[in-house]
């Protein structure tokens, strides 16, 4: 895991880049989810992006709203450059997530049934699949519905 991971509040210049980001990446790509779309996703109101660079280089992203399920925190988006995938990033921004919502009983996120990468790693986080939404995004494919107590 890189050491020179740095997570901030992202600034209206990055908004372009990590909706290019979102947009050429699973589970967005699969679902053809244009730039403009996830464009006005990363304008959530309420929300909270969060970009992670390394050696001041862009490398993912992060959207937060903490009140996006029910009133309780829900991690909205992470997306990692291809390059970075595996590097730690993904757990770091996990990490802040979680540091963030400090005070907050559970925190949630949904992940795709396709995208196992992700779900392995939010399993190995300590989050548990606590509700399965069929054909929800698109037909054939589910969103798990996942939880940490924290």
């Amino acid at each position: 895991m890189p050491d020179d991971i740095r997570i901030s509040v992202a600034d209206e210049s990055d908004v372009a880049w990590c909706a290019q980001l979102m947009s050429s990446t699973d589970p967005w790509l699969a679902y053809k989810f244009s730039i403009e779309t996830c464009t006005g996703i990363l304008h959530w109101p309420g929300s909270e992006l969060f970009v992670a660079r390394v050696n001041e280089s862009l490398t993912g992203f992060m959207l937060l709203h903490p009140r996006g399920f029910l009133g309780c925190p829900y991690i909205a988006v992470i997306a990692i450059v291809a390059g970075q995938r595996g590097r730690g990033i993904g757990t770091r921004l996990l990490e802040f997530a979680e540091r963030h919502f400090a005070g907050s009983r559970h925190v949630y996120l949904c992940v795709s049934s396709f995208n196992l990468r992700a779900l392995r790693l939010y399993e190995r986080y300590g989050y548990a699949k606590v509700g399965e939404l069929p054909n929800f995004i698109a037909d054939g494919f589910s969103e798990f519905l996942m939880q940490k107590r924290l």
